[in-house]
């Protein structure tokens, strides 16, 4: 029997409640994954809109550097190919000649990226093929203008592999202003690309940033929206958790957009710390969470063991929640849910 990343998703769909993810849209999922080798991902999950009693959710694959898949979607696997569906999509042979690229040992992309994120945007009646990009950047003791210079030559090299065309000048000088504009204590730790979107736009996320030096650094690079309202979102809502990164947009100008990503330490889940009850009643309190959207999290979380020819190990739970602020906007929370394979 040949195994596809589809018997990964099977293997736990039990645990997803239909208020989180309806069966047809389940059936989208399991089919989605069919297109890929068994082996492709170490990590998927899923978005869900917590405030939203849409029951439909984004779907994502963490592909890291010692794994399988970077071989996979690159296509230098001896035993395993992405469907013909993929390999014949133009964008996808792209994709490829990037992971090809990443899976160079000599090359910047393989020394700077750690992992890669795709994400699948849910449509009407299937996914879109097309994902959105995120890379985790490995983190090195140096200076800000050093952090610039490697930074624009991984965009560079990225941005001629995807789209022919060097990193845009404009977006580039926007960006190289943020970079060198971060505090001290922080640190970019993921950059995304928002493609089927169609927006010119570079998804930034920092890490390491307290109320105060975050507040400073957003008027430092000139951020359009309301930095009370981000204080607020701090003090109110990220001091319940153990620690938060920020996502901004940076495009030829920075865009007025903040997402505030909220974790817990270790993977800490509902069954066994008493905090994510608290945080739950509170946003359930701040109707941001509706019931459902709860119970569905909660039910998701669980370890798992299938035999396959070999036994999977599988860890469900809860990555982190996301508040995103826009102005004019009421906040929206996201959850952030999905499954280790073979977690150690």
């Amino acid at each position: 029997m040949k195994y596809t990343f589809s018997d990964h998703f099977s293997a736990n769909a039990s645990r997803l409640s239909p208020a989180i993810l309806a069966p047809g849209h389940l059936h989208m999922v399991e089919e989605f994954c069919s297109m890929f080798p068994f082996d492709a991902a170490a990590d998927f999950g899923f978005e869900t809109r917590l405030g939203n009693p849409e029951a439909s959710c984004d779907f994502f694959m963490q592909i890291r550097k010692d794994t399988e898949g970077p071989g996979i979607i690159a296509g230098k696997s001896q035993v395993a190919r992405l469907s013909a569906a993929l390999l014949n999509n133009p964008f996808w042979q792209k994709i490829s000649d990037f992971f090809s690229a990443w899976t160079d040992v000599s090359s910047l992309l393989n020394d700077r990226i750690e992992s890669i994120w795709l994400e699948f945007d849910c449509m009407d009646s299937s996914y879109n093929p097309i994902p959105n990009i995120f890379f985790k950047i490995t983190s090195k003791n140096e200076s800000r203008e050093s952090q610039w210079i490697h930074m624009l030559e991984i965009l560079d090299e990225i941005y001629q592999i995807l789209f022919g065309i060097k990193f845009p000048a404009g977006l580039g000088r926007s960006l190289k202003r943020c970079i060198k504009a971060i505090p001290p204590n922080g640190r970019v730790c993921n950059v995304g690309f928002m493609i089927p979107r169609k927006t010119e736009a570079v998804r930034f996320i920092l890490a390491g940033l307290g109320e105060d030096s975050l507040i400073e650094y957003l008027n430092d690079i000139r951020w359009p929206g309301d930095t009370d309202v981000i204080r607020k979102m701090i003090q109110r809502y990220a001091s319940k958790f153990d620690y938060a990164v920020f996502n901004l947009h940076i495009g030829k100008t920075v865009l007025p957009f903040l997402g505030m990503e909220m974790y817990l330490k270790e993977l800490s889940q509902p069954q066994w710390d008493p905090r994510w009850s608290e945080i739950f009643d509170f946003l359930e309190a701040e109707n941001l969470l509706l019931r459902d959207k709860r119970e569905g999290l909660t039910s998701y979380t669980c370890k798992n063991t299938v035999s396959y020819f070999f036994p999977v190990h599988y860890f469900n739970g809860i990555n982190h929640l996301k508040l995103v602020y826009k102005p004019g906007m009421p906040l929206e929370c996201k959850g952030y849910f999905g499954t280790m394979i073979n977690p150690h």
